[in-house]
């Protein structure tokens, strides 16, 4: 069986698009960042912290987790209005990176893996940037905001479209014979 440790409605729609049947068991972990703690680092320990201790050798575990970061600062998730304002406002018109990391989990065996993408940012006003938020919401995003957002911020990408989304596909697709033993598997179900 495949296990997808997230709730993310993007991660959700990519592995269905491919062709995924899976069953969501998301963790529930603390998600602060320590002190001084590097992005990198902090995505590794988010991956691995939502796998947990799975030992089940019938299943394939897979964990992600995005961060975006600017100046070698993480910007979470907001934390309400104010807070999602303050963060455009920070990356507007400005480049920032996006990381996405995953983790698959078959036995003992964890495979980390990340990319990432680079973002600019249009020069938005005050105004642009409240009438975004209040139109898309993005409360649950890192960085606030979704790349896939109509008339959102993002003015050019250097990278994957679906790492910002908040999956790696394509490091995920070249660990194909980790998953497709466990993909094979669903499909058969699935006829």
């Amino acid at each position: 069986m495949f296990i997808l440790k997230s709730t993310s409605p993007r991660r959700i729609q990519i592995l269905t698009d491919l062709g995924f049947l899976f069953q969501v068991e998301p963790a529930n972990i603390d998600e602060s960042q320590k002190f001084k703690e590097p992005a990198l680092q902090y995505l590794e320990r988010m991956v691995h912290s939502k796998l947990g201790n799975n030992g089940n050798l019938n299943h394939l575990y897979l964990a992600a987790d995005t961060i975006v970061v600017f100046q070698n600062e993480i910007l979470h998730k907001p934390t309400d209005l104010e807070d999602s304002v303050r963060i455009l406002k920070t990356l507007s018109g400005k480049k920032h990176s996006v990381f996405s990391g995953g983790g698959l989990q078959a036995g003992s065996n964890v495979d980390f893996f990340f990319e990432e993408t680079i973002i600019e940012f249009k020069n938005w006003s005050e105004v642009e940037i409240r009438d975004y938020i209040l139109r898309c919401q993005p409360f649950d995003k890192a960085g606030s905001y979704g790349i896939q957002d109509e008339n959102g911020p993002v003015a050019t990408k250097f990278g994957s479209y679906t790492n910002v989304m908040g999956f790696p596909l394509r490091s995920f697709l070249a660990r194909s014979s980790v998953w497709l033993p466990f993909w094979e598997k669903s499909f058969k179900r699935k006829d």
